[in-house]
């Protein structure tokens, strides 16, 4: 089978990378072409575009490079009708592939299979490409179990739940962890973004300053120059800043404060009881806007699996540090509170957990598709 697969961010790249490897033990005779990164490289096959060169975040950096975008929509395209692979894969990466992929593939090549491995988050946002999905799409491999039910209710038979690659990703981290004597500390977990560590970084680092028993440990990454740090850890006590070891700061920790994003959920399968917590501009008009025009009753990974409140979600208005101090501070001691909420990340894991790793059940579901044709 001759496979294109789309994958345009760093866990994009490593997710579809290891599926790859699948489809491959599976297939001997899978051939690769695509748009995506290192990892995916790696493997091997032909790379018509690195994915590095489209690693642009924010409204305003989109849309200063929207030419160079355009150019490398239009480049995947030609490569797509030169090479009239069996099966298209997207994974994540929505805004190119509804744009670039999608339509494209479904006009111009109407033999191929059509696959979505992680779907976008419409959910929460976006629901007008609901649409595109039911139409241009064969398959859609789902990594949230309660996205199928949602999936269904849209008239969307194809979707398939596959198991999560994050909690994969984090029991082979744990399966070779080994525990270091260390002072306990509260890990944070500030975001990757530069205005993400600028507005939760300060908030953060005042409510852990305030243990005086617990150390800190921030998991930075090598993504933002140190000098975004530096200037926002004067004056702090005892800490430490870590680049590019998320896995080991957090899973060492006591506890942790963490920005939403699949961080919270990382850190719940990980064991390591947590505060959400995201500074925004908006204040309350952000919690106000949340509540009355989202149809998601949280914000944080980690309640959606769960469908209950098992962390607090302090964002917007109630990002304020007395707040995040009186949510913290129960978990930072042997009690009801702390012991609950690992029972629920127990829970989780096990809503999460299938018999085959995500990418094994992945690709048996891409190639049950392709031979079907």
């Amino acid at each position: 089978m001759n496979y294109f697969l789309v994958a345009g961010e760093a866990s994009g790249d490593l997710h579809t990378s290891r599926l790859m490897k699948e489809l491959r033990s599976l297939d001997p005779s899978a051939s690769f072409t695509f748009m995506g990164g290192p990892r995916m490289r790696e493997v091997g096959g032909e790379c018509v575009i690195a994915s590095e060169h489209l690693a642009f975040m924010g409204f305003v950096d989109v849309a200063k490079n929207i030419g160079t975008i355009r150019e490398a929509g239009k480049a995947l395209q030609t490569a797509l009708i030169n090479t009239r692979p069996d099966v298209v894969i997207c994974t994540d990466y929505a805004s190119f592939c509804f744009q670039y992929v999608l339509p494209f593939v479904r006009k111009q090549l109407p033999q191929t299979k059509i696959v979505y491995f992680i779907p976008p988050k419409v959910w929460a946002w976006k629901k007008g490409r609901i649409k595109r999905l039911r139409t241009d799409t064969d398959l859609i491999l789902s990594i949230f179990p309660f996205e199928i039910p949602f999936f269904q209710q849209q008239q969307l038979d194809q979707v398939k739940y596959i198991g999560n690659p994050t909690l994969e990703q984090v029991q082979q981290f744990l399966s070779s962890y080994e525990a270091t004597d260390c002072p306990p500390y509260v890990a944070l977990l500030p975001g990757s973004r530069r205005s993400e560590v600028n507005q939760n970084l300060p908030t953060m680092l005042q409510v852990a300053n305030s243990f005086p028993d617990l150390h800190i440990k921030i998991a930075g990454t090598s993504s933002l120059p140190r000098e975004v740090y530096a200037p926002l850890l004067e004056g702090v006590k005892e800490v430490e800043l870590v680049f590019d070891d998320t896995y080991r700061v957090v899973k060492g920790a006591r506890v942790a404060l963490v920005t939403s994003g699949t961080a919270t959920l990382e850190t719940a399968l990980l064991g390591t009881p947590q505060v959400v917590c995201y500074a925004q501009r908006a204040g309350y008009l952000a919690n106000f806007i949340f509540k009355h025009l989202f149809t998601t009753p949280y914000i944080s990974l980690v309640n959606l699996v769960a469908d209950e409140p098992v962390v607090q979600e302090l964002f917007g208005g109630l990002f304020k540090e007395d707040k995040i101090w009186n949510a913290l501070a129960p978990l930072t001691m042997e009690g009801e509170k702390r012991s609950k909420m690992l029972e629920q990340y127990q829970e989780i894991k096990e809503k999460l957990q299938t018999a085959q790793p995500s990418s094994r059940l992945a690709a048996e579901a891409i190639l049950e598709l392709a031979r079907a044709r």
